[in-house]
């Protein structure tokens, strides 16, 4: 009589066990690369709260922290938006897994952000809608907060199977209105330093772009070294002329030729239209020898 002995099989992992930031794959296996990105996310925070213990925000300390957690929320909004670009031009498909990491973090620094004007209002809710209706800006920026919230209620593997991948990837596709919404918000806050909101708007006109002209490409291509070149003059200029457009309303058309000179003399401090064109040439540059090493393997 043959007697077929019976192979033990594993449990699975719990989804609990296998769900924390720095885990990955089903049997939640320990990933340094997650760990490395989860700790730099949390540093600002960190940073905050020790100024925070060492009376280092100044005289206003709740209007310092809503402003810094404002500002890391978007940008740390853009890094997630840069996920997907750079994992296709670099042939790097790791960096799809903290793709979400990324963006869970950009909202919980940007709710925080929200929680910290209430409580700078005394959570007066007759105030707070007061004062959303009153100012453009805030109407702007809850809108933005509104769709990042919804993206992050659905931003789990059980949403996602709920949703079906094609309505999940729709829905999800918010965060591009919920980007430009919030640099919008950032750009009327900050009134007179414009340097930080047009360096994320030139940013972001680079993902646009990117993203428009990836849509116009069989599925799966990359777009071409020459294109990415491209793109990234264009984001520069267009970051540029946002610059001369802002000064020559706030200030007079006299000034415009000032603001281009300034543009073109790095002794009088990078503008941000140069820094866009800085880092979009060293996309460009990682494009093209993710390209060699392609060809040659």
């Amino acid at each position: 009589m043959n007697v077929t002995a019976r192979v033990p099989q594993k449990r699975p992992v719990p989804a609990w066990k296998r769900g924390w930031p720095w885990q990955e794959g089903a049997a939640g296996r320990f990933s340094p690369f997650k760990a490395a990105i989860l700790v730099l996310l949390l540093l600002p925070a960190l940073w905050l709260l020790w100024r925070t213990a060492q009376h280092d925000l100044g005289p206003r300390p709740l209007t310092e922290l809503i402003l810094q957690t404002g500002t890391w929320g978007i940008r740390l909004l853009l890094v997630s938006l840069f996920v997907t670009p750079l994992r296709q031009i670099l042939r790097h498909g790791r960096l799809a897994l903290v793709r979400r990491m990324i963006g869970v973090a950009a909202g919980s620094y940007l709710v925080t952000h929200f929680i910290l004007y209430t409580a700078n209002q005394a959570f007066d809710l007759d105030k707070i809608v007061t004062e959303i209706i009153k100012a453009n800006y805030l109407i702007i920026g809850l809108c933005a907060l509104t769709a990042l919230l919804l993206l992050l209620a659905t931003s789990t593997d059980g949403m996602l199977r709920r949703l079906g991948g094609r309505r999940w990837q729709l829905l999800h596709r918010l965060v591009f209105p919920a980007a430009a919404l919030g640099a919008w918000h950032y750009f009327l806050q900050v009134k007179a330093d414009i340097f930080q909101p047009l360096l994320i708007i030139g940013f972001l006109a680079w993902l646009f772009g990117y993203r428009l002209w990836r849509w116009q490409r069989p599925q799966g291509a990359t777009l071409p070294v020459w294109a990415l070149a491209l793109l990234g003059l264009g984001a520069a200029l267009l970051t540029v002329a946002g610059e001369a457009a802002y000064f020559s309303w706030k200030i007079g058309a006299a000034v415009v030729p000032r603001v281009l000179e300034a543009n073109l003399n790095v002794e009088m401090g990078v503008r941000p239209g140069i820094w866009v064109l800085l880092a979009a040439t060293g996309v460009t540059l990682a494009a093209g020898l993710a390209t060699i090493r392609a060809r040659r393997s």
